[in-house]
């Protein structure tokens, strides 16, 4: 699946297109030269009750840990620049650095360092980086990723081969129900005897035989 339309559909806009920043009362100057954008920033996704700011990251251009102090050190100044605007009181706890990367990482600790920003760490195909291209293992890493309700959906072929080993003599059936039937407990000379009546332990052997 595509990363961005895993944003679009879950209601986030990327600030970075257009008047949308200005819409929302971000400055983007107080992030980065508007004449420079960093080459790692892909996209800078808000949500739409303004309380989610996912900065995503290529983190295949430089070392992960150098990548995350250089835009913890962006956002804490963005923070303090804009310390008083009441939209940075509802981000300032819900600020991630989502790094999508093509290659191998041997160490994700960073994703427990919350430390100014939270750290998602999730690999990706970045051919095209306007469409990260993801795995089903990866999206579930997204805090917004709902998991569609027909994946609890119970498997009807499965349900339909179990059906199929069930016997199909009522009187068997009825047998097979604790309720309606027990097996017999006898004690014999103090052993205890747990053993079917005879008619009913050959409906049993007969069915096994088919």
């Amino acid at each position: 699946m595509i990363l961005q339309e895993e944003f679009k559909k879950s209601g986030y806009k990327d600030i970075l297109v257009g008047n949308i920043a200005s819409e929302y009362g971000i400055n983007l100057e107080d992030l980065f030269d508007l004449e420079q954008k960093p080459k790692e920033l892909l996209c800078i996704f808000i949500s739409e009750q303004r309380d989610d700011l996912f900065f995503l990251l290529d983190g295949d251009l430089m070392e992960i840990n150098t990548l995350c102090d250089r835009w913890d050190d962006r956002i804490r100044v963005f923070m303090i620049i804009n310390g008083k605007a009441e939209m940075i009181h509802k981000l300032k706890y819900n600020v991630v650095q989502l790094i999508v990367y093509s290659k191998e990482i041997l160490d994700k600790s960073r994703e427990g360092n919350l430390l100014i920003s939270r750290k998602i760490l999730i690999k990706g195909d970045m051919t095209d980086k306007n469409q990260i291209v993801i795995d089903d293992e990866e999206v579930i890493e997204l805090p917004f990723h709902m998991i569609p309700t027909d994946a609890f959906a119970p498997d009807t072929e499965q349900m339909k081969r179990l059906s199929q080993l069930l016997p199909e003599d009522e009187g068997l059936l009825a047998l097979m129900e604790k309720k309606r039937k027990r097996v017999n407990r006898k004690e014999r000379e103090g052993v205890l005897d747990k053993s079917f009546e005879v008619q009913d332990y050959e409906q049993i052997k007969e069915w096994l035989k088919r």
